[in-house]
């Protein structure tokens, strides 16, 4: 979830947040997901890269944000995720939505195993990010038409409210990231002349009470003492919103979908 590698979870050069995947973890961001515009936003924009294209290799899928909606808009898509608790999530959304045209593959990233596809995309993984130049040079011979990256726009301050938490709990800024625009920069001086648009989205993420909130900020910011847990539970107060039978801690975020056309094959 938007905890660790934001909306979609790790999975490609490692299994570094292996520990934070939990299956808790997994169905509360499934659930964010069902009601966030993210996976609408995000296809919309990624359009002209679809355009000519019906394979998707989705690399790093997660719990299926990308990867259910392009199967229902009719494209093959095969969802390459190393974790099985998003493997597992991914496969009862595939179920539920009774779509038989995405292959699930348990794994890394590696060349070996993957097959060339008309588009290969790879959203908010994080060890891709942190490591780009050489997976797009093993990704690059494998997709026939288009490469497509998605990433967070800003230091990430608003995941989880971490920009104001903290200092507030911690004693200490909140560490952020790097976001697209380094990305751009690297893309750049490799000669990739990527086209960026800025997607905005809800991404709101629900609670079965107000408690189980709070034990989720707990457990992700490690938080251990009394004192801490009375602040939290004091700006967990000022923020989330009742909603039916849930609690609902509201969120917006922002995204760059960065696509190019690789060159092709034919003409090399």
């Amino acid at each position: 979830m938007p905890g660790a590698n934001d909306e979609r979870g790790a999975g490609a050069r490692g299994d570094r947040d292996a520990d934070y995947w939990t299956a808790r973890r997994a169905r509360l961001f499934r659930l964010a997901l069902q009601a966030s515009d993210f996976p609408a936003q995000t296809v919309k924009a990624l359009a002209p890269a679809l355009e000519g294209c019906t394979t998707i290799l989705d690399v790093g899928a997660g719990v299926g944000a990308l990867t259910v909606l392009l199967a229902k808009q009719g494209y093959q898509v095969t969802a390459l995720e190393p974790k099985p608790v998003m493997l597992g999530e991914l496969r009862d959304s595939l179920v539920r939505n009774r779509l038989d045209n995405v292959t699930c593959v348990r794994g890394v990233w590696d060349t070996r195993v993957v097959a060339p596809h008309d588009l290969i995309l790879v959203a908010n993984v994080a060890p891709i990010f942190d490591d780009l130049l050489p997976f797009l040079t093993e990704a690059e011979p494998l997709a026939r038409r288009t490469l497509a990256l998605v990433q967070n726009v800003g230091p990430g301050n608003e995941k989880f409210y971490y920009g104001e938490l903290y200092p507030l709990l911690l004693g200490r800024p909140y560490p952020g990231r790097a976001d697209y625009l380094r990305t751009l920069g690297l893309l750049h001086s490799v000669g990739i002349y990527a086209s960026a648009q800025i997607v905005s989205y809800r991404f709101d993420q629900p609670f079965d009470s107000f408690p189980d909130a709070v034990q989720f900020w707990k457990d992700v910011m490690r938080l251990d003492t009394p004192d801490q847990e009375r602040r939290l539970v004091a700006f967990l107060e000022g923020r989330l919103e009742r909603v039916g039978d849930r609690w609902i801690a509201p969120m917006r975020r922002r995204s760059a979908v960065v696509w190019w056309r690789v060159a092709s094959k034919d003409s090399l």
